[in-house]
This record gives C-alpha cells, sequence and structure tokens, in this order.
C-alpha cells in the first residue's frame, strides 16, 4: 500500500480510537500505544530534505519494526523502524528536524514559534510549519503539554533542554511516546552535542545521509573560519565588543558574551573575553569605557534600545572611540530559541571581514549567508532577515543616527 494511503487509513483509525475512548491517563496511554502501533509504515515519500540526493534514505526490506537508540541524556529509547510523524518540543529542537530533512513530518508547532517577527531561518523556508496545529506553550521556560501531544498522535518526540532525563521519562510515561532528548549544549555555543544531536535525529528519521552533510558543512565551515586568523599574531588582532544580544527578549548596550561564538569562531580579541560566566551578561557602562574597544558590534535585535540610550545619554557613546569614528556594525540576531546556525556562522564571517579584513578579502556577507542558509534550510534568507530587523550587515552611525 501506497504511503500517502496508508497514513489516510492511519489517521481514519486514530480518529475513530480517539472518539471511542475517555481521557484518562491509562487509556489516553493505551492510545498512544495504538497510534505507535499503525503507524510504522514505511517513510519512502518523505518530502526530500535540502540538499540530499533525489533517492531519498528508505529502510531495507528485512529492517527491525523497532530500534534502540541513546538520546543525549544517556537515555536508552525504543523507536519506530520508520518514524512518518514528529513532534519536536523546546529551544531548537524543531531546526534540528528541519535541518535533518523532516519538515514535511512534522505534526504541530509549538504556539512561541509563530509569534512575529517569524525570523527564524527554518520556519522562513518552511511557512507552511507556521500553519500546523498547536502543541503547545513553547518558549524556554515552558512545560510540555502532554494532552496536546498524544492529541498530534506522533510517532517520536524530540525535547531539547527543557526537560532532564527523568523529566523526559515522565513525558514518554503520560503520552506512550518515545521521547528523545536533544541538546546544543551550553546557550550560544556551537559544540559537539550539537553534532551528536543532528546524527540522533538523523538516525531516527532515517535520514542519516542528510544529517551527515549538515554536520560536514557546518564543521567545514567552522574550520575554514578558524584557520583563516590562525596565524595572527596576538598584538595584531583587533580588539572587539559586542553588544545589545538578546536574553528572554531584547538588551541594550551592557548585554554581552564572553564566549560570543562569531568572535570565538575567528580568533577574535573580545574584551570581554576574560570575564568568568560562560553565557549572557550585563556589564556595567563604566567598563566599556575602561575597554574602549576598536570595534563594536550591535545585535540587531537590540538596537532600537541602544538607540534609545543614545539619545538618553549621549556623552557616554561620545565617550566610546568606535562610535565617534564610526567603528560600530551590525549583526543579525542568532541566539532566538537556541541558536540558529546559519546565523551564527555568517555573523562570523561579516566579523571576519571587519577584524580580519585581508584575510575575508573574498568574503561577500550577504552572499555568504544565503549559502550557509541554502545549504541548511534550503534556501536563501538574508534579504528576509534584513527587511525584518530594518538593516542587514553594515556599519552603524550610533551618533548620527543612521
Amino acid at each position: 500500500m501506497k504511503v500517502v494511503e496508508r497514513m489516510i487509513m492511519v489517521a481514519a483509525m486514530k480518529r475513530e480510537k480517539r472518539a471511542q475512548r475517555t481521557t484518562t491517563v491509562a487509556l489516553a496511554f493505551a492510545l498512544a500505544l495504538a497510534v505507535l502501533a499503525g503507524c510504522t509504515g514505511g517513510a519512502d515519500d518523505a518530502p526530500l530534505a535540502p540538499g540530499a540526493s533525489e533517492t531519498p534514505e528508505t529502510p531495507a526490506a528485512d529492517a527491525p519494526s523497532e530500534r534502540l537508540v541513546t538520546d543525549l541524556a544517556g537515555r536508552e529509547v525504543t523507536v519506530p523502524g520508520a518514524v512518518e510523524r514528529v513532534a519536536a518540543v523546546g529551544p531548537g529542537s524543531l531546526r534540528l528536524v528541519v535541518y535533518a530533512g523532516g519538515a514535511g513530518r512534522m505534526v504541530g508547532i509549538e504556539e512561541f514559534e509563530t509569534r512575529p517577527p517569524v525570523a527564524r531561518p527554518y520556519t522562513l523556508a518552511n511557512p507552511d510549519l507556521l500553519e500546523l496545529p498547536v502543541i503547545g506553550a513553547g518558549g524556554p521556560d515552558s512545560t510540555p503539554d502532554a494532552e496536546r501531544l498524544l492529541g498530534a498522535a506522533p510517532d517520536v518526540i524530540f525535547i531539547a533542554q527543557i526537560v532532564d532525563g527523568e523529566a523526559a521519562d515522565k513525558l514518554q510515561a503520560a503520552t506512550g511516546v518515545p521521547v528523545l532528548v536533544v541538546s546544543y549544549g551550553n546557550p550560544g555555543t556551537l559544540d559537539e552535542p550539537f553534532f551528536t544531536s543532528m546524527e540522533l535525529v538523523g538516525e531516527v528519521l532515517g535520514t542519516s545521509e542528510r544529517a551527515a552533510e549538515v554536520v560536514a558543512y557546518v564543521r567545514g565551515a567552522l574550520a575554514d573560519l578558524s584557520e583563516r586568523t590562525a596565524d595572527v599574531p596576538d598584538a595584531e588582532r583587533a580588539t572587539a565588543y559586542v553588544g545589545a544580544l538578546g536574553f528572554k527578549g531584547a538588551r541594550g548596550i551592557e548585554s554581552t558574551q564572553p564566549k560570543y561564538l562569531p568572535f570565538a569562531a575567528i580568533g577574535a580579541a573580545n574584551v570581554a573575553g576574560d570575564l568568568e560566566q560562560p553565557g549572557s551578561v550585563m556589564i556595567d557602562r563604566e567598563q566599556l569605557l575602561a575597554w574602549d574597544p576598536a570595534h563594536v558590534f550591535l545585535d540587531l535585535g537590540g538596537l532600537s534600545l541602544v538607540r534609545e540610550d543614545v539619545a538618553a545619554d549621549r556623552g557616554f557613546y561620545e565617550g566610546l572611540s568606535a562610535a565617534r569614528e564610526r567603528r560600530v556594525y551590525a549583526q543579525l540576531p542568532f541566539n532566538n530559541y537556541s541558536t540558529n546556525v546559519e546565523i551564527a556562522l555568517a555573523d562570523a564571517y561579516f566579523a571576519g571581514t571587519v577584524l580580519f579584513p585581508e584575510r575575508f578579502a573574498d568574503i561577500d556577507p550577504a552572499a555568504k549567508a544565503d549559502e550557509i542558509a541554502t545549504v541548511l534550510v534550503g534556501e536563501p534568507v538574508y534579504e528576509r532577515l534584513a527587511a525584518i530587523y530594518g538593516k542587514g550587515f553594515g556599519a552603524i552611525d550610533l551618533l548620527g543616527g543612521e
């Protein structure tokens, strides 16, 4: 039987079963098992992922009906041999599924993902995701909605960062659906947990080849960024600061990161780099004046707050040589419901053109941003992001108001 016909039949069976059952937890669990039993058909007609070959990866004829995988919480989870219906919960979970080629298999979306402005490349490139049924509130401090997840009847649930292994076990028990914890590692980073999560999602979806393509491309970009500046003496690295970084909302110039990913990727001399905090921090304004970095980068998500601050305290900004001498630059926000990898890499390449112009002379930041997005989400999105934020990469004249 063709996959589409089988999915229609399974969906009809699910609707009939849900109408016949009560909503007690015990019966909900039984329904989830029935859903899982009815959804182990092939994934032959799943949509191709961006950059994938024309022949999709399909289970072998003798493929098992179930598989055992290990998630990022170290949990061993049994999943169906073929996964056709997917739910993704928590910061960055949906992004991983899209990167792995699973956008067409999503059964719902978190309400948080639909709030304007919609400025994440994975939904810009896949607007149909925004029309899916809501499976929970979403957000960095949210609690998974077991009832809505059960109603969406996924084969698996990927969940990122908002639960630990014990909470994942409880959600799995409440829904009867395999729950897999994924992770990006520390906030604002691009470390091994991201790559391991990509491999896990690809394994579960049966799109390991596509996931490996993403992993290889991102690793290659990070290596390229690092190699371009590896032999630059420390004394020749111009100092830099990044401000207005969003953290659970827009922030002003005092918001920064000691381990800001785009700076770390190119070995920039981050004046805040010696701060001990691993994530976002709010510095004292006087400290920024004391550092007086040669270059200042501002996250466009908080630029409006910085402009308001300039109007209220122009003298402070006149004390910054970077503002006086027009060495202030715009960066696209990448920390938006966890790390938007394509934007973080594009920010790094742009920062490279500013701080190491000779080493990045071959880079057109906008074109590079579109190249990266095309590989990861299937199409260019730079112009749309620039339109959303009112500006793309380039200089900002803070004191002149441009």
